[in-house]
């Protein structure tokens, strides 16, 4: 029902008066008649459909939900989604939204805070913090703390693709030279195979099978606060067996004879003590003083994996099976991400050209 009535200072309101499915009262107040009845109109239309949210539900602050959410969905995340969405709620949303009720915060306040962290943050990362808040707000609305997402028609400012460096495999075996006989194998898996760092590391003995001249990757190996952990791959594509060059065989055999590698469970790669290596020793210490003295400035872990995928796709691997090797559930990222085309295929495509066009 809607009911008139006057504040304190003689100006006319229009109270609705409405009853939620348990029978409890709730209402709002309008300045005109008309926008009190298109609300109440609204309200009973929802009811009716079953869409109708609880106009109190939002009236948790975004820090109380932030909490709840993190609490509630931690479990199911891998140790390093749940450190990058505890790291963006602590640093950025939960400082400026926390106080507000969730039903406050709207998509021009979204936008203007995407707008003021995009002077400070590279396009990439800004994202993943806006997933984050994507994600929490999307989760409300299932739950019906909101009947609508701020996070909706969003800007965010457009990724611009980095010319990432790639090595030549000359380049590569240069590199395997320079970093020496007890990481020559990692170096060669990353640049031939594609494994990501984490992948490598993880690899037991008992991964490499000889006889079949495959390796099988079902795990990998991440860093949160300081503390390393096993896990599975974050897709169901990251697990996968891997054929491999002969000769890659032969060296991976010779390198459990050069460091006594004997128990399936042995870590390939491991420190003094067998035991698990971290990336940033392994980048500052071992990796970029080989890549200084094999004069490939500027190249990192990873870009190793880009190499090996440039390197397929000159050579005219088709998207399916470079999307395989490198353990991608979508073969859009490989297209996006990883066919870095060489001088050489490029040279090929216009030579091709020519003949098609012009043969005639």
């Amino acid at each position: 029902m809607i009911e008139r009535r006057k504040t304190k200072r003689g100006e006319l309101r229009y109270e609705v008066r409405l009853r939620r499915p348990d029978g409890r009262e709730h209402s709002r107040t309008f300045r005109s008649k008309k926008e009190a009845e298109r609300y109440q109109a609204t309200e009973r239309a929802d009811r009716s459909r079953g869409t109708w949210i609880d106009p109190t539900a939002g009236q948790m602050s975004f820090a109380d939900w932030a909490g709840e959410w993190y609490e509630t969905m931690e479990p199911s995340w891998r140790p390093r989604t749940a450190g990058c969405h505890a790291m963006a709620l602590r640093v950025h949303w939960v400082p400026r939204f926390g106080s507000l009720m969730l039903s406050e915060i709207k998509p021009r306040q979204v936008q203007a805070a995407i707008n003021q962290m995009a002077k400070t943050y590279r396009p990439s990362s800004l994202r993943t913090y806006y997933g984050t808040l994507r994600s929490l707000f999307r989760d409300a609305v299932d739950l019906d703390l909101l009947g609508r997402s701020p996070c909706r028609s969003i800007k965010l400012p457009a990724l611009v693709q980095d010319d990432k460096r790639v090595v030549t495999p000359a380049e590569l075996h240069r590199l395997a030279d320079a970093i020496g006989p007890d990481w020559r194998c990692l170096v060669l898996l990353a640049g031939v195979a594609g494994l990501r760092f984490g992948e490598a590391v993880a690899l037991r003995v008992g991964d490499v099978h000889f006889a079949e001249r495959v390796v099988t990757i079902t795990r990998t190996i991440s860093e949160l606060d300081g503390r390393l952990s096993y896990g599975p791959p974050k897709t169901a594509a990251g697990l996968r067996t891997l054929a491999m060059p002969a000769p890659l065989m032969d060296e991976l055999q010779n390198h459990l004879t050069i460091r006594s590698l004997t128990s399936s469970d042995d870590l390939l790669f491991g420190d003094e003590n067998g035991g698990p290596i971290r990336r940033s020793n392994f980048a500052r210490r071992i990796f970029s003083p080989a890549v200084d003295q094999a004069g490939l400035t500027g190249l990192t872990f990873h870009g190793l994996r880009h190499s090996a995928a440039t390197q397929w796709v000159a050579a005219g691997l088709d998207p399916r099976t470079v999307q395989h090797r490198l353990g991608h559930a979508d073969p859009r990222l490989v297209l996006k991400l990883y066919a870095h085309v060489s001088s050489k295929a490029d040279r090929r495509a216009a030579d091709e050209s020519a003949e098609v066009f012009w043969s005639a």
